[in-house]
């Protein structure tokens, strides 16, 4: 385990999106960028990796190395988008066979976005290649089926509602470790500046704040935040007079060591704490590694008050790991490593609900839905139960850490970068954390706790808005659920340019390289529109893409896996087919473009799972039918001016157009 990656677990994202000007410096040519883009990998700086290799690909724009790396790089620094464009552009380049690995990364970074039945597709695409990885094709196997559990766990979302507090809680940078006492919410935020440091890009700190009832969150006072280390993290013993906290040192530009310290309540001074920081014994806070994510717990059965904290020391499981030690005033025992829970992974974040003797805590070890998930445990009989996954909506595909219990169970709090989460820069997806709130029934909530509803973003609609819909997900269970299954196509695809009827791809080599364009997609559109109009505009193509294109395929696969079914219980399936365009070009060709785009759907029908349903399309028990043609219904609002591609190209009116869909299913018992 690296200081890299628990300063990216820590405060995401501490190095901000340095600017191209400031790195050009020290790169010139396509070689030195490249070069300048090795040297940052090794040690372990994404974000600079991904701004060299950018400036690389802006000289030679093809380089399949360069590409890959760029990909990697995008992936390691969780900006999944970016990384499955670059991926899928491998695909796409002749030297793909130098590159084995890209559908499992693909796999990956599918996962990762919730994209879990495409991911599979991707697992599946690795395993049949044969490329005698077994560690990797082992994984692939793992993550299929993993994501088939997240299929089925999604599909039955929790009747809680997760939202995202708003603007005085949240910022643009990462927020996190939120605790609910009584009427006040402490928190951390990476958002300050430190007077003192002169260094090119400017390093954020982090510090504790406090929110009273709802109101705007504010530094802890009286000198409890420190000017030059980050201070984050808040838990607090049993009676309430001592607070723990980390005090966290930069190491150069990408590396992080923490120290856990406490302070004692000033006895003379209400609501304030003593100046005198205590730092933990040696045997907590071990040279040379970090110790951090401070919690209390209380076992019932011994009577002693306890810590929990995370670790990458000597003598853990693997990464980060939870470990515990029994407090006794101002000693405190030897730490223990909670091994019956901690994996070869990480595992962090942990928090003691006191009242059902349960550790919650986030680890990247267990099944999941991608990124970090929150599980708990119970202790019975001196032992740990196995972990349970908190499941959804309270944990997505992405990063789901900070979990924190209300003493009456009524309401949660978490950090993640889930989607609806804010930017620090709209061009760079990967950054940061926000708070959100978890209510667990409809009931009326104390007035303790209603306070803090005030904080949610439905009370203050303020930018950005979910960019995601937060519809529950209801995955088709029967050929009939699914309609209308609508599969969408770029401009004049497949086969440009060409009065052809048919085409010899599939639907999959048509979608690939379209959903790798969504953010061309997004540029070209909202390239022209004011400042206040971009926001709502790359919703509604992120909406687009993400909502329906990439809906489509992966129910196309879903379809698929229920039809095979169907087929091999003896039914006769009639499937039919109706083409669409947007008035960009005359009806004649247009005519022409629908047939191949029904075209390129019946051969996925031929070439899926390497031609499985070509002998029910043989005998006649599958038969793909085409309705006739569908240009005229489009709306008349939808420009057709060849010179005005922004509207006739690019914009989702006219994108939503462009499509085959599945209309009708006629199906016959045997």
């Amino acid at each position: 385990m690296t200081f890299v990656m628990i300063k990216k677990i820590l405060f995401p994202l501490i190095i901000l999106f340095l600017t191209s000007s400031f790195l050009t410096i020290h790169a010139q040519t396509f070689k030195a960028y490249v070069k300048a883009g090795d040297k940052a990998i090794q040690q372990k700086d994404y974000y600079a990796a991904m701004i060299y290799f950018q400036n690389a690909l802006a000289i030679k724009n093809k380089s399949a190395d360069v590409i890959y790396k760029f990909a990697d790089v995008a992936r390691l620094y969780h900006n999944y988008s970016l990384a499955e464009e670059y991926y899928n552009k491998i695909l796409q380049n002749d030297d793909i066979d130098n590159f084995p690995l890209t559908n499992f990364w693909l796999g990956k970074v599918k996962k990762s976005q919730g994209h879990y039945a495409e991911a599979i597709r991707f697992f599946e695409k690795y395993n049949l290649n044969g490329n005698g990885n077994t560690e990797i094709i082992a994984q692939a196997k793992s993550e299929i089926n993993a994501c088939r559990w997240a299929i089925d766990l999604i599909a039955v979302p929790d009747n809680i509602k997760v939202n995202r507090l708003n603007k005085r809680i949240n910022s643009k940078y990462s927020d996190f470790g939120a605790l609910l006492k009584g009427d006040t919410l402490f928190y951390s935020s990476l958002k300050f500046r430190n007077p003192k440091d002169k260094s090119i890009p400017e390093k954020k700190m982090t510090k504790v704040l406090y929110s009273i009832k709802g109101s705007k969150g504010r530094p802890l006072k009286y000198r409890f935040n420190d000017e030059k280390l980050h201070t984050a993290h808040t838990a607090f013993s049993r009676n309430k007079k001592r607070i723990y906290y980390t005090q966290c040192e930069n190491k150069g530009r990408v590396e992080i060591t923490c120290k856990l310290c406490y302070k004692e309540k000033d006895t003379k001074r209400k609501d304030r704490w003593k100046k005198k920081i205590i730092k933990l014994p040696k045997s907590i806070n071990q040279k040379g590694f970090t110790s951090t994510h401070p919690a209390i717990g209380f076992d019932q059965k011994s009577g002693k008050e306890l810590l929990y904290f995370v670790s990458n020391r000597p003598g853990g499981k693997g990464g980060l790991d939870i470990w515990v030690s029994e407090v006794n005033g101002k000693k405190f025992s030897k730490p223990k490593n909670l091994d019956s829970i901690n994996t070869k992974y990480n595992d962090l974040t942990p928090f003691f609900h006191e009242p059902s003797q349960t550790l919650y805590f986030s680890s990247d070890g267990y099944k999941g839905l991608g990124g970090f998930d929150i599980y708990k445990s119970k202790k019975e009989n001196d032992k740990w139960i196995n972990p349970e996954n908190l499941g959804y909506p309270t944990n997505s595909s992405y990063n789901d850490i900070y979990y924190t219990l209300s003493a009456d169970t009524s309401s949660a709090f978490l950090a993640s970068n889930r989607i609806g989460s804010m930017y620090l820069n709209k061009a760079n997806k990967t950054c940061c954390n926000d708070i959100y709130k978890i209510n667990f029934s409809k009931e009326v909530l104390t007035d303790q706790l209603t306070t803090i509803d005030s904080l949610l973003l439905v009370e203050e609609p303020l930018e950005p808005i979910n960019p995601i819909k937060s519809e529950s997900p209801q995955v088709p269970t029967t050929l009939e659920d699914f309609l209308p299954l609508a599969l969408y196509y770029d401009n004049d695809e497949p086969d440009k340019r060409t009065r052809k009827s048919t085409t010899k791809k599939s639907y999959e080599d048509s979608y690939l390289p379209y959903i790798s364009k969504k953010y061309e997609f997004i540029d070209e559109y909202t390239g022209p529109l004011a400042e206040e109009n971009k926001f709502q505009a790359e919703n509604d193509l992120m909406n687009f893409f993400d909502n329906k294109v990439q809906k489509g395929y992966d129910h196309l696969f879903l379809f698929s896996n229920i039809l095979l079914k169907r087929l091999n219980d003896g039914d006769q399936v009639e499937i039919f087919l109706k083409g669409y365009t947007s008035p960009r070009a005359k009806t004649d060709y247009n005519l022409f473009l629908s047939k191949r785009r029904i075209s390129c759907v019946r051969n996925h029908f031929k070439t899926h799972a390497d031609g499985i349903f070509k002998q029910f399309l043989k005998s006649g028990q599958l038969i793909i039918s085409e309705k006739p043609f569908g240009e005229t219904t489009a709306s008349q609002k939808i420009s057709d001016d060849l010179n005005d591609q922004r509207n006739s190209i690019y914009s989702v009116e006219a994108s939503i157009e462009r499509r085959v869909e599945i209309v009708e299913i006629k199906r016959t018992k045997n």
